[in-house]
């Protein structure tokens, strides 16, 4: 069993980097506020991070590297009976999620340039024909389906938001350290299915997330290839995606532009 004292056995958590990430994303956020206001949201950000990330930490530690409560609880300076009361919900939520967050299949789409000029929820908002061929195939496909937006990041269909003029890879989209903070948050970081229906800028985001994500679009050569299969994959009949299985969610996660 590693302990705190055991530096390799602390690399071998598996969320030990990517809150790593996340953390150094939000402190990069107060280093370049230009405001006292802006200042301030930043450092709620990072204080929100640190609990996120802490947790995670100790939760993995747990059930991945064998710590015990009392091991959780030296590292932080805390009795152990303390950190049971901390984690140990944590970690019985983290494990039921493990378990059945693999059987869950998920299905991604892209969001699009075009889109209705007033808030609506994510599944109507995209009105572009390439956004809709993606859904299509994607109900076909089958799984739960969420749609990737470059401001807001991995959004269930029912989310609420505002309409946004911003493309992946462009100055304020969402990051990688902030999708795996997402995917962490809904539990479907554990997914073994993945699929995403997008070009690269939107699919090597997804992927990683999950390195094992299927891209059936890999190999096409611009749109005209892409719609092409999209309309190939959508004539395979399989089970409808999932996509108002939650409730209506007014403020979505993710980064604004």
């Amino acid at each position: 069993m590693t302990g705190p004292g055991d530096n390799h056995g602390c690399r071998r958590a598996p969320q030990l980097h990517p809150a790593a990430d996340y953390l150094a994303e939000q402190a990069a956020a107060v280093t370049t506020a230009r405001t006292p206001s802006d200042v301030l949201a930043a450092l709620a950000g990072l204080e929100a991070a640190c609990r996120e990330a802490r947790e995670w930490l100790a939760v993995d530690l747990v059930l991945v590297n064998g710590w015990s409560y009392a091991d959780v609880g030296r590292a932080l300076g805390i009795t152990r009976q303390a950190a049971s009361k901390a984690y140990a919900d944590p970690v019985n939520t983290r494990l039921h999620r493990t378990v059945t967050g693999r059987r869950e299949a998920l299905v991604i789409v892209p969001c699009g340039s075009a889109k209705l000029d007033h808030p609506a929820p994510a599944a109507d908002m995209y009105t572009g024909s390439y956004h809709r061929a993606c859904r299509r195939a994607a109900d076909r496909i089958g799984g739960r389906l969420l749609i990737l937006s470059a401001r807001y990041g991995l959004l269930n269909p029912n989310t609420v938001i505002d309409p946004y003029d911003l493309r992946m890879n462009q100055p304020g989209a969402v990051t990688v350290p902030t999708l795996r903070a997402q995917a962490r948050r809904m539990g479907i970081d554990v997914a073994d299915s993945v699929t995403v229906l997008a070009g690269r800028d939107y699919a090597d985001p997804v992927t990683a997330v999950w390195p094992h994500a299927a891209r059936p679009l890999d190999g096409t050569r611009g749109m005209p290839e892409q719609m092409a299969m999209l309309a190939e994959l959508a004539r395979t009949p399989t089970t409808p995606v999932v996509t108002r299985h939650l409730p209506t969610t007014p403020h979505p996660e993710g980064r604004a532009a």
